[in-house]
């Protein structure tokens, strides 16, 4: 009986140290798992951050290209309105709306009323803004907006938002 008793002991001893050791590699496995969770979350955070950081500098590079536009603009438009009145100290009630938005809608409003639109006036303009041309005759060629992108050195939504503007897109 004390032999039969000693086996049982034996048995149970090699059956619970087989039990620790596997609950010891799945404790291992899971411990592993979440390493690598972390790694993989850290990557993607990384990422994502520099996604951000680029996207962020093409804003930033194309506000800069759009206030210095507009500045140029509004300039233009106060010279014209000086030489148009003669007196300087008038242009400060004039210049209640002035901007690109404005020059642009006034300009096809009289075009539009006159005699419709005139086709020199968007080679003239696309005429003052040589990346604008670019763009326009590499979509002509059938070149897709990524492409266009990587060949100019762009990002691609600065020429998304330029065919936008242009509404070629």
């Amino acid at each position: 009986m004390v032999t039969f008793l000693l086996f049982i002991s034996f048995l149970l001893n090699i059956v619970s140290l087989l039990s620790i050791v596997i609950l010891y590699s799945r404790q291992n496995r899971f411990v592993n798992m979440e390493r690598e969770q972390k790694k993989i979350i850290s990557e993607m955070e990384d990422i994502i951050s520099a996604y951000l950081i680029e996207m962020k500098e093409e804003n930033d590079e194309f506000m800069r290209k759009i206030n210095t536009q507009v500045h140029n603009d509004k300039e233009n438009i106060l010279h014209t309105e000086e030489n148009k009145q003669g007196d300087p100290g008038t242009s400060e009630k004039v210049t209640k709306w002035t901007g690109a938005g404005y020059k642009r809608a006034s300009q096809a409003y009289t075009q539009m009323k006159d005699h419709g639109p005139d086709p020199d006036d968007q080679t003239k303009e696309s005429e003052q803004d040589p990346l604008l041309k670019k763009v326009l005759t590499l979509k002509e060629k059938g070149m897709s907006i990524e492409e266009i992108a990587e060949s100019l050195g762009k990002g691609q939504t600065e020429i998304e938002l330029l065919l936008k503007f242009r509404q070629i897109m």
